[in-house]
């Protein structure tokens, strides 16, 4: 009797057993054939990432200015510091591989003028050589000058025509990673005069307190440059460095005393801090002028301090003398992805003697700035800088280092 009840229990539990797991199967089966539907569902839903209004402005911008244009283009920029802002027609026609000609003609609010023809050939040696030729001709007619010295009164100010026209070759060659050298030879004839504007030169100084004052020294320049350079990228980057040195000598072909040579030491270094979020900038630059007894450096071609990039609470072309020093740093931040802020200040000097570039006599400016870029160019630069002199406003369309 036993057995036959244990033989109808199991018939029982058997296929209750059997049925629990097919309903469990199918349940299984359910839930996930309701996951792949939901899966599914989200999929015809999802867009793609809506950039902001300011992302897309950036990105519009990358795309006009991150390549070289191809045809006809407006240039704008600057013809020479002190000449504002100039626009006018350009063109550049590529050819081969990574060559071309690019010429440009423009204007500035000061009547500054400039015409401009650069003919790059194509990369050569593995693309490691790169060669150009270009001419080139500046009109500007009030250019400023203050005198010679570090103490020159503001006072003192006045203009003179600069005209100069150069033509010539350059050729940069990629020796090591970040290791660039290059040399450089041109022929170089300057014009000038007295200003069109405010108190012309000729007003408060002579050809012995403003050497070769309306004199047309024409020059054979040879020169070259050597550089270390690691950054991101020259036009924005918040880490890495640059040092460079270029010597030039300009050898005056008339047999006018104003034969010289000079030398120009420049170092940049970023020191990120927390991801990049914040950087420590420093920039040093040098100069140095030389020449052979009864010689003497032009008034106009002089190693000189003042301006947007060089100690920016000064005027452009504030000081001027055979040799020069300059010391800059910043704290820059990012509030934005697209957006930097930098508390900044320069110090620095012109001398007559080489012994005298010394850290007695510094100008000093500081500020405060705000910068509009995208990951590898700056587009806006607005400071302001306070010098002993004035309050500026800088603005500018690159990075000042």
């Amino acid at each position: 009797m036993n057995s036959i009840v244990r033989r109808g229990a199991w018939c029982l539990v058997v296929p209750a057993l059997i049925l629990y797991a097919a309903r469990s199967a199918d349940a299984q089966e359910t839930r996930e054939a309701q996951i792949v539907r939901e899966q599914a569902a989200k999929a015809t839903q999802l867009q793609p990432y809506r950039p902001t209004r300011a992302e897309r402005w950036i990105g519009r911008m990358e795309q006009a200015l991150g390549g070289p244009p191809v045809g006809v283009y407006p240039w704008l920029g600057s013809i020479l510091p002190g000449g504002l802002f100039s626009i006018g027609p350009g063109v550049r026609l590529p050819f081969a591989a990574r060559g071309a000609f690019d010429a440009q003609a423009a204007v500035s609010l000061r009547n500054y003028k400039l015409a401009r023809a650069t003919l790059t050939l194509p990369p050569m040696a593995d693309r490691r050589m790169l060669a150009s030729v270009h001419a080139q001709v500046i009109d500007a007619p009030s250019v400023s000058f203050y005198g010679i010295g570090n103490d020159t009164p503001k006072e003192a100010r006045t203009t003179f025509l600069y005209r100069p026209k150069e033509v010539g070759g350059t050729m940069d060659l990629a020796v090591l990673p970040h290791v660039q050298v290059g040399a450089r030879l041109t022929y170089l004839d300057v014009t000038n005069g007295g200003g069109r504007r405010g108190t012309s030169i000729e007003n408060r100084f002579d050809a012995g307190t403003a050497p070769a004052f309306q004199v047309n020294p024409r020059y054979i320049v040879g020169g070259g440059y050597a550089m270390l350079d690691w950054r991101e990228s020259p036009g924005y980057s918040r880490q890495g460095g640059s040092y460079r040195i270029d010597w030039a000598a300009f050898h005056e072909t008339q047999s006018q005393p104003y034969s010289f040579q000079r030398v120009d030491l420049d170092a940049r270094q970023l020191i990120p801090l927390l991801r990049a979020n914040w950087v420590i900038a420093l920039h040093a630059a040098a100069s140095t002028t030389s020449t052979d007894a009864g010689e003497h450096v032009p008034f106009f071609l002089l190693p000189q301090l003042g301006g947007g990039s060089e100690l920016r609470g000064y005027p452009v072309f504030r000081f001027r003398d055979q040799h020069r020093l300059l010391f800059s740093a910043e704290y820059r931040w990012m509030p934005s992805n697209l957006i930097d802020m930098a508390l900044f200040t320069d110090v620095g000097k012109v001398a007559t003697r080489r012994a005298d570039l010394n850290l007695h006599g510094l100008k000093h400016t500081y500020g405060v700035g705000v910068r509009i870029h995208g990951p590898a160019a700056t587009y806006l630069r607005l400071e302001v800088a306070l010098s002993a002199e004035r309050t500026a406003i800088v603005m500018a369309s690159r990075q000042v280092f």
